[in-house]
Protein backbone atom coordinates (compact mmCIF):
# COMPACT_ATOMS: atom_id res chain seq x y z
CA UNK A 1 0.00 0.00 0.00
CA UNK A 2 1.24 3.49 -0.86
CA UNK A 3 2.16 5.69 2.10
CA UNK A 4 0.33 8.99 2.46
CA UNK A 5 1.99 12.39 2.49
CA UNK A 6 2.17 14.31 5.75
CA UNK A 7 0.18 17.50 6.05
CA UNK A 8 1.90 20.70 4.98
CA UNK A 9 1.18 23.72 2.78
CA UNK A 10 2.30 22.07 -0.45
CA UNK A 11 0.02 19.07 0.14
CA UNK A 12 -2.91 21.42 0.75
CA UNK A 13 -2.09 23.32 -2.45
CA UNK A 14 -1.88 20.10 -4.45
CA UNK A 15 -5.16 18.79 -3.05
CA UNK A 16 -6.97 22.03 -3.82
CA UNK A 17 -5.63 22.09 -7.37
CA UNK A 18 -6.70 18.48 -7.86
CA UNK A 19 -10.22 19.16 -6.58
CA UNK A 20 -10.70 22.14 -8.90
CA UNK A 21 -9.24 20.39 -11.93
CA UNK A 22 -11.40 17.31 -11.43
CA UNK A 23 -14.56 19.39 -11.07
CA UNK A 24 -13.83 21.23 -14.32
CA UNK A 25 -13.17 17.91 -16.09
CA UNK A 26 -16.24 16.25 -14.60
CA UNK A 27 -18.67 19.01 -15.57
CA UNK A 28 -17.16 20.07 -18.89
CA UNK A 29 -18.09 23.69 -18.26
CA UNK A 30 -18.56 25.19 -14.81
CA UNK A 31 -18.63 28.65 -13.24
CA UNK A 32 -16.41 29.91 -10.45
CA UNK A 33 -19.45 30.10 -8.18
CA UNK A 34 -20.28 26.44 -8.79
CA UNK A 35 -16.63 25.49 -8.26
CA UNK A 36 -16.69 27.15 -4.84
CA UNK A 37 -20.03 25.59 -3.93
CA UNK A 38 -19.12 22.05 -5.01
CA UNK A 39 -15.53 22.09 -3.70
CA UNK A 40 -16.41 23.96 -0.46
CA UNK A 41 -13.18 25.91 -0.96
CA UNK A 42 -13.03 29.65 -0.17
CA UNK A 43 -13.74 31.98 -3.10
CA UNK A 44 -10.23 33.42 -2.79
CA UNK A 45 -8.71 29.95 -3.21
CA UNK A 46 -10.85 29.31 -6.29
CA UNK A 47 -9.82 32.67 -7.76
CA UNK A 48 -6.12 31.91 -7.21
CA UNK A 49 -6.23 28.39 -8.69
CA UNK A 50 -8.40 29.41 -11.65
CA UNK A 51 -5.98 32.28 -12.28
CA UNK A 52 -3.05 29.83 -12.38
CA UNK A 53 -4.91 27.55 -14.78
CA UNK A 54 -5.92 30.45 -17.06
CA UNK A 55 -2.41 31.94 -17.12
CA UNK A 56 -0.97 28.55 -18.11
CA UNK A 57 -3.62 28.08 -20.79
CA UNK A 58 -4.83 24.91 -19.11
CA UNK A 59 -8.42 26.15 -19.07
CA UNK A 60 -10.35 28.81 -20.97
CA UNK A 61 -13.30 31.08 -20.34
CA UNK A 62 -16.27 30.42 -22.55
CA UNK A 63 -19.92 31.20 -23.08
CA UNK A 64 -21.98 32.32 -20.13
CA UNK A 65 -24.88 30.41 -18.65
CA UNK A 66 -28.33 31.75 -17.84
CA UNK A 67 -28.47 33.96 -14.76
CA UNK A 68 -31.26 34.18 -12.21
CA UNK A 69 -30.42 37.84 -11.82
CA UNK A 70 -27.36 40.02 -11.81
CA UNK A 71 -24.17 39.36 -13.70
CA UNK A 72 -24.17 36.25 -15.91
CA UNK A 73 -21.46 33.81 -14.75
CA UNK A 74 -18.60 32.92 -17.09
CA UNK A 75 -18.06 29.19 -17.67
CA UNK A 76 -14.62 27.58 -17.36
CA UNK A 77 -13.60 24.64 -19.56
CA UNK A 78 -10.49 22.51 -20.01
CA UNK A 79 -8.26 23.35 -22.94
CA UNK A 80 -7.62 19.82 -24.27
CA UNK A 81 -4.72 21.05 -26.41
CA UNK A 82 -2.77 22.30 -23.38
CA UNK A 83 -0.84 19.04 -23.33
CA UNK A 84 -0.67 15.60 -24.91
CA UNK A 85 0.11 12.02 -23.95
CA UNK A 86 1.32 9.14 -26.10
CA UNK A 87 0.04 5.59 -25.72
CA UNK A 88 1.59 2.41 -27.10
CA UNK A 89 -0.13 -0.96 -27.41
CA UNK A 90 2.71 -3.47 -27.72
CA UNK A 91 2.15 -6.83 -29.42
CA UNK A 92 4.50 -9.71 -30.24
CA UNK A 93 5.27 -8.46 -33.76
CA UNK A 94 3.92 -4.90 -33.98
CA UNK A 95 2.67 -1.90 -32.05
CA UNK A 96 0.04 0.81 -32.29
CA UNK A 97 1.04 4.33 -31.22
CA UNK A 98 -1.57 7.00 -30.45
CA UNK A 99 -1.30 10.67 -29.51
CA UNK A 100 -4.15 11.80 -27.24
CA UNK A 101 -5.17 15.19 -25.87
CA UNK A 102 -6.16 15.93 -22.27
CA UNK A 103 -9.67 14.58 -22.89
CA UNK A 104 -8.01 11.31 -23.97
CA UNK A 105 -9.34 11.88 -27.49
CA UNK A 106 -7.15 10.30 -30.16
CA UNK A 107 -5.41 12.92 -32.31
CA UNK A 108 -3.21 10.67 -34.45
CA UNK A 109 -2.24 7.00 -34.69
CA UNK A 110 0.23 4.88 -36.58
CA UNK A 111 1.19 1.22 -36.82
CA UNK A 112 4.78 -0.02 -36.58
CA UNK A 113 6.06 -3.54 -37.23
CA UNK A 114 8.70 -5.18 -35.07
CA UNK A 115 11.11 -6.67 -37.57
CA UNK A 116 12.76 -9.88 -36.39
CA UNK A 117 12.60 -11.26 -32.86
CA UNK A 118 11.17 -9.21 -30.00
CA UNK A 119 14.55 -8.69 -28.30
CA UNK A 120 14.05 -6.00 -25.62
CA UNK A 121 16.67 -3.49 -26.78
CA UNK A 122 15.50 -3.84 -30.37
CA UNK A 123 11.87 -3.32 -29.36
CA UNK A 124 12.82 -0.21 -27.35
CA UNK A 125 14.61 1.24 -30.40
CA UNK A 126 11.54 0.57 -32.53
CA UNK A 127 9.23 2.15 -29.93
CA UNK A 128 11.38 5.28 -29.66
CA UNK A 129 11.43 5.71 -33.43
CA UNK A 130 7.67 5.14 -33.67
CA UNK A 131 6.92 7.72 -30.95
CA UNK A 132 9.08 10.37 -32.61
CA UNK A 133 7.54 9.68 -36.04
CA UNK A 134 4.01 9.75 -34.61
CA UNK A 135 4.58 13.12 -32.91
CA UNK A 136 6.21 14.54 -36.03
CA UNK A 137 3.36 13.47 -38.31
CA UNK A 138 0.81 14.76 -35.77
CA UNK A 139 2.72 18.09 -35.60
CA UNK A 140 3.00 17.87 -31.81
CA UNK A 141 6.28 19.22 -30.34
CA UNK A 142 8.00 17.04 -27.78
CA UNK A 143 7.79 19.80 -25.14
CA UNK A 144 3.98 19.53 -25.21
CA UNK A 145 4.05 15.83 -24.28
CA UNK A 146 3.42 14.89 -20.64
CA UNK A 147 4.66 11.32 -20.98
CA UNK A 148 4.35 7.90 -22.54
CA UNK A 149 2.06 5.04 -21.51
CA UNK A 150 2.66 1.44 -22.61
CA UNK A 151 0.27 -1.48 -22.43
CA UNK A 152 1.41 -5.06 -23.01
CA UNK A 153 0.36 -8.57 -22.14
CA UNK A 154 1.86 -10.20 -19.06
CA UNK A 155 2.75 -9.69 -15.40
CA UNK A 156 3.77 -6.05 -15.07
CA UNK A 157 5.36 -4.32 -12.08
CA UNK A 158 3.80 -0.95 -12.89
CA UNK A 159 5.35 0.81 -9.87
CA UNK A 160 8.87 0.03 -11.16
CA UNK A 161 8.15 -0.01 -14.89
CA UNK A 162 9.25 -3.65 -15.24
CA UNK A 163 7.76 -6.40 -17.36
CA UNK A 164 8.17 -9.36 -15.00
CA UNK A 165 6.87 -11.92 -17.47
CA UNK A 166 5.26 -11.83 -20.91
CA UNK A 167 4.58 -15.17 -22.56
CA UNK A 168 3.83 -13.59 -25.94
CA UNK A 169 7.04 -11.54 -26.01
CA UNK A 170 9.15 -14.14 -24.20
CA UNK A 171 10.36 -11.50 -21.71
CA UNK A 172 11.48 -11.90 -18.10
CA UNK A 173 12.29 -8.91 -15.84
CA UNK A 174 12.67 -6.35 -18.63
CA UNK A 175 13.09 -2.78 -17.34
CA UNK A 176 11.05 -1.28 -20.12
CA UNK A 177 10.04 1.94 -18.38
CA UNK A 178 13.59 3.00 -17.50
CA UNK A 179 14.88 2.15 -20.97
CA UNK A 180 12.25 4.31 -22.68
CA UNK A 181 12.70 7.19 -20.24
CA UNK A 182 16.45 7.16 -20.93
CA UNK A 183 15.83 7.48 -24.68
CA UNK A 184 12.85 9.84 -24.76
CA UNK A 185 13.53 11.95 -21.63
CA UNK A 186 9.87 11.78 -20.69
CA UNK A 187 7.96 10.07 -17.87
CA UNK A 188 6.94 6.52 -18.86
CA UNK A 189 4.25 4.37 -17.27
CA UNK A 190 3.66 0.74 -18.20
CA UNK A 191 0.96 -1.71 -17.21
CA UNK A 192 -0.85 -4.83 -18.32
CA UNK A 193 -2.79 -3.93 -21.46
CA UNK A 194 -6.16 -4.94 -19.98
CA UNK A 195 -5.48 -2.73 -16.96
CA UNK A 196 -4.89 0.22 -19.28
CA UNK A 197 -8.32 -0.30 -20.84
CA UNK A 198 -9.84 -0.38 -17.34
CA UNK A 199 -8.13 2.92 -16.49
CA UNK A 200 -9.49 4.51 -19.68
CA UNK A 201 -13.00 3.29 -18.86
CA UNK A 202 -12.69 4.51 -15.27
CA UNK A 203 -11.85 8.09 -16.22
CA UNK A 204 -13.14 8.53 -19.75
CA UNK A 205 -15.68 5.79 -20.47
CA UNK A 206 -18.46 3.57 -19.20
CA UNK A 207 -16.90 3.22 -15.73
CA UNK A 208 -17.00 6.92 -14.79
CA UNK A 209 -20.17 6.43 -12.77
CA UNK A 210 -19.21 3.06 -11.24
CA UNK A 211 -16.73 2.97 -8.36
CA UNK A 212 -16.65 -0.84 -8.56
CA UNK A 213 -16.55 -2.56 -11.94
CA UNK A 214 -14.87 -5.36 -13.84
CA UNK A 215 -13.57 -5.09 -17.40
CA UNK A 216 -13.32 -8.42 -19.23
CA UNK A 217 -11.56 -8.64 -22.58
CA UNK A 218 -12.29 -11.47 -24.99
CA UNK A 219 -10.07 -12.32 -27.92
CA UNK A 220 -7.13 -14.58 -28.48
CA UNK A 221 -6.91 -14.64 -24.69
CA UNK A 222 -9.15 -13.51 -21.83
CA UNK A 223 -8.14 -10.65 -19.55
CA UNK A 224 -9.59 -8.89 -16.54
CA UNK A 225 -9.24 -5.36 -15.17
CA UNK A 226 -10.52 -4.81 -11.62
CA UNK A 227 -11.59 -1.42 -10.29
CA UNK A 228 -12.46 -1.31 -6.58
CA UNK A 229 -13.45 1.91 -4.86
CA UNK A 230 -12.50 3.84 -7.98
CA UNK A 231 -8.93 2.49 -7.99
CA UNK A 232 -7.36 -0.15 -10.19
CA UNK A 233 -6.57 -3.30 -8.20
CA UNK A 234 -3.30 -4.93 -9.29
CA UNK A 235 -2.55 -7.36 -6.45
CA UNK A 236 0.71 -7.84 -4.55
CA UNK A 237 2.88 -8.54 -7.63
CA UNK A 238 0.89 -6.87 -10.40
CA UNK A 239 -0.64 -10.18 -11.42
CA UNK A 240 -4.27 -9.61 -10.41
CA UNK A 241 -6.76 -10.16 -13.21
CA UNK A 242 -5.50 -13.36 -14.79
CA UNK A 243 -9.09 -14.58 -14.96
CA UNK A 244 -8.36 -16.45 -18.18
CA UNK A 245 -6.46 -19.00 -16.11
CA UNK A 246 -9.12 -19.80 -13.54
CA UNK A 247 -9.99 -23.50 -13.79
CA UNK A 248 -13.40 -24.20 -15.28
CA UNK A 249 -13.04 -27.86 -16.33
CA UNK A 250 -11.30 -30.37 -14.04
CA UNK A 251 -11.92 -33.47 -16.15
CA UNK A 252 -8.86 -35.49 -17.29
CA UNK A 253 -9.53 -34.63 -20.94
CA UNK A 254 -10.11 -30.90 -20.33
CA UNK A 255 -8.71 -28.71 -23.14
CA UNK A 256 -5.05 -27.74 -22.92
CA UNK A 257 -4.26 -24.07 -22.31
CA UNK A 258 -1.28 -22.07 -23.55
CA UNK A 259 -0.10 -21.80 -19.94
CA UNK A 260 0.42 -25.58 -19.83
CA UNK A 261 -2.56 -26.38 -17.59
CA UNK A 262 -5.84 -27.96 -18.58
CA UNK A 263 -9.35 -26.62 -18.22
CA UNK A 264 -8.57 -22.88 -18.01
CA UNK A 265 -11.33 -20.47 -19.00
CA UNK A 266 -9.07 -19.23 -21.80
CA UNK A 267 -8.75 -22.76 -23.20
CA UNK A 268 -12.55 -22.89 -23.55
CA UNK A 269 -13.95 -19.39 -24.13
CA UNK A 270 -11.21 -17.44 -25.93
CA UNK A 271 -11.02 -17.24 -29.73
CA UNK A 272 -7.95 -19.47 -29.46
CA UNK A 273 -9.82 -22.06 -27.39
CA UNK A 274 -12.88 -22.02 -29.65
CA UNK A 275 -10.74 -22.48 -32.76
CA UNK A 276 -8.74 -25.27 -31.17
CA UNK A 277 -11.96 -27.07 -30.19
CA UNK A 278 -13.29 -26.71 -33.74
CA UNK A 279 -10.13 -27.68 -35.64
CA UNK A 280 -8.27 -29.91 -33.17
CA UNK A 281 -5.01 -28.01 -33.77
CA UNK A 282 -3.13 -24.97 -32.46
CA UNK A 283 -4.34 -21.93 -34.45
CA UNK A 284 -1.27 -19.83 -33.63
CA UNK A 285 -1.17 -16.15 -32.68
CA UNK A 286 -3.27 -14.59 -35.43
CA UNK A 287 -6.81 -15.91 -35.10
CA UNK A 288 -8.94 -13.03 -36.41
CA UNK A 289 -9.66 -14.38 -39.90
CA UNK A 290 -10.13 -17.96 -38.76
CA UNK A 291 -12.58 -17.09 -35.99
CA UNK A 292 -14.56 -15.01 -38.48
CA UNK A 293 -14.98 -18.09 -40.64
CA UNK A 294 -16.25 -20.12 -37.68
CA UNK A 295 -18.76 -17.40 -36.81
CA UNK A 296 -20.09 -17.48 -40.38
CA UNK A 297 -20.47 -21.26 -40.25
CA UNK A 298 -22.29 -21.12 -36.90
CA UNK A 299 -24.66 -18.40 -38.09
CA UNK A 300 -25.31 -20.40 -41.24
CA UNK A 301 -26.61 -23.29 -39.11
CA UNK A 302 -23.60 -25.52 -38.41
CA UNK A 303 -24.85 -27.06 -35.15
CA UNK A 304 -21.48 -28.56 -34.18
CA UNK A 305 -19.81 -25.14 -34.32
CA UNK A 306 -22.75 -23.48 -32.58
CA UNK A 307 -22.39 -25.99 -29.74
CA UNK A 308 -18.73 -24.98 -29.29
CA UNK A 309 -19.74 -21.30 -28.96
CA UNK A 310 -22.54 -22.23 -26.55
CA UNK A 311 -20.12 -24.20 -24.38
CA UNK A 312 -17.72 -21.23 -24.42
CA UNK A 313 -20.53 -18.82 -23.48
CA UNK A 314 -21.63 -21.07 -20.60
CA UNK A 315 -18.07 -21.21 -19.28
CA UNK A 316 -17.83 -17.43 -19.53
CA UNK A 317 -21.10 -17.04 -17.62
CA UNK A 318 -19.85 -19.27 -14.81
CA UNK A 319 -16.58 -17.32 -14.63
CA UNK A 320 -18.37 -13.95 -14.50
CA UNK A 321 -20.67 -15.25 -11.76
CA UNK A 322 -17.66 -16.39 -9.73
CA UNK A 323 -15.98 -13.00 -10.18
CA UNK A 324 -19.19 -11.21 -9.25
CA UNK A 325 -19.54 -13.29 -6.10
CA UNK A 326 -16.05 -12.17 -5.07
CA UNK A 327 -16.04 -8.50 -6.11
CA UNK A 328 -19.76 -7.55 -6.14
CA UNK A 329 -19.36 -5.12 -9.06
CA UNK A 330 -22.00 -2.63 -10.10
CA UNK A 331 -20.96 -3.08 -13.70
CA UNK A 332 -19.21 -5.59 -15.96
CA UNK A 333 -17.74 -4.16 -19.16
CA UNK A 334 -17.08 -6.76 -21.84
CA UNK A 335 -14.66 -5.73 -24.55
CA UNK A 336 -12.21 -7.10 -27.08
CA UNK A 337 -12.29 -8.65 -30.53
CA UNK A 338 -14.14 -11.70 -29.16
CA UNK A 339 -17.33 -9.60 -29.20
CA UNK A 340 -17.59 -10.24 -32.94
CA UNK A 341 -19.15 -13.62 -32.07
CA UNK A 342 -22.12 -11.65 -30.73
CA UNK A 343 -25.10 -13.62 -29.47
CA UNK A 344 -23.41 -16.94 -30.24
CA UNK A 345 -21.32 -16.28 -27.14
CA UNK A 346 -23.26 -13.64 -25.23
CA UNK A 347 -26.69 -15.32 -25.15
CA UNK A 348 -25.48 -18.46 -23.30
CA UNK A 349 -23.31 -16.25 -21.08
CA UNK A 350 -26.34 -14.16 -20.01
CA UNK A 351 -28.42 -17.29 -19.43
CA UNK A 352 -25.76 -19.01 -17.32
CA UNK A 353 -24.49 -16.10 -15.20
CA UNK A 354 -27.53 -15.73 -12.87
CA UNK A 355 -27.66 -19.49 -12.28
CA UNK A 356 -24.32 -19.27 -10.45
CA UNK A 357 -24.66 -15.82 -8.91
CA UNK A 358 -25.17 -15.73 -5.15
CA UNK A 359 -28.21 -13.60 -4.27
CA UNK A 360 -29.05 -13.13 -7.94
CA UNK A 361 -32.53 -11.81 -7.09
CA UNK A 362 -30.94 -8.92 -5.18
CA UNK A 363 -28.23 -8.01 -7.65
CA UNK A 364 -28.57 -5.75 -10.66
CA UNK A 365 -25.23 -5.93 -12.44
CA UNK A 366 -25.09 -3.78 -15.56
CA UNK A 367 -23.49 -5.57 -18.52
CA UNK A 368 -21.89 -3.17 -21.01
CA UNK A 369 -20.44 -4.19 -24.39
CA UNK A 370 -17.49 -2.06 -25.59
CA UNK A 371 -15.92 -3.07 -28.93
CA UNK A 372 -12.25 -2.10 -29.09
CA UNK A 373 -9.70 -1.76 -31.88
CA UNK A 374 -5.92 -1.32 -31.80
CA UNK A 375 -6.23 2.48 -31.50
CA UNK A 376 -8.44 2.09 -28.40
CA UNK A 377 -5.84 -0.19 -26.80
CA UNK A 378 -3.20 2.52 -27.38
CA UNK A 379 -5.59 5.15 -26.00
CA UNK A 380 -5.88 3.01 -22.87
CA UNK A 381 -2.10 3.10 -22.47
CA UNK A 382 -2.13 6.89 -22.85
CA UNK A 383 -4.68 7.13 -20.04
CA UNK A 384 -2.04 5.89 -17.57
CA UNK A 385 -0.53 9.39 -17.58
CA UNK A 386 -3.85 11.22 -17.49
CA UNK A 387 -4.95 9.11 -14.51
CA UNK A 388 -2.22 10.79 -12.47
CA UNK A 389 -3.74 14.19 -13.18
CA UNK A 390 -7.08 13.01 -11.78
CA UNK A 391 -5.83 11.08 -8.75
CA UNK A 392 -5.73 12.79 -5.39
CA UNK A 393 -2.09 13.76 -4.64
CA UNK A 394 -2.13 12.34 -1.11
CA UNK A 395 0.40 9.56 -1.72
CA UNK A 396 4.14 9.77 -1.38
CA UNK A 397 5.98 9.75 -4.70
CA UNK A 398 9.44 10.57 -5.94
CA UNK A 399 7.91 11.74 -9.22
CA UNK A 400 6.99 15.34 -9.99
CA UNK A 401 3.18 15.62 -10.02
CA UNK A 402 1.81 15.42 -13.56
CA UNK A 403 -0.38 18.47 -12.96
CA UNK A 404 2.76 20.48 -12.13
CA UNK A 405 4.31 19.37 -15.41
CA UNK A 406 1.07 20.18 -17.15
CA UNK A 407 0.98 23.72 -15.77
CA UNK A 408 4.66 24.27 -16.57
CA UNK A 409 4.41 22.92 -20.13
CA UNK A 410 1.16 24.71 -20.88
CA UNK A 411 2.60 27.94 -19.56
CA UNK A 412 5.81 27.53 -21.59
CA UNK A 413 3.81 27.02 -24.75
CA UNK A 414 1.48 29.99 -24.25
Amino acid sequence: MESTRSGHKRLLRDLNRSIVFNLIMEHGSISRTDLARRSKLPAATITRIVGEFLTAGLISEGSTEESSGGRRPVLLSLNPAAGYVVGIKLREDSMTVAVCDLNCAIIFTLEEDIVGEAIPHHVVETMVGAVKRCLSEAHIPMNKVLGIGVGLSGLIDSARGICRYSAILGWHDVELGAALESELHLPVRIDNDVNTLAVAERYFGAGREAANFLLVTLGRGIGLGIVVGGELYCGSTGGAGEAGHMTIDTSPNAPLCNCGKRGCLEAIASDYGILRAATGSDPGHHVEDAIGGLIERANAGDEEIRAIFTHAGNALGIALANLSNIFDPAQIIISGSGLQAGELLLAPMRATLPLHLFGAAYKNIEIVHRPVDDANWARGAASLLLREVFRSPIYESSEVLVIDNLLAQAGAGS
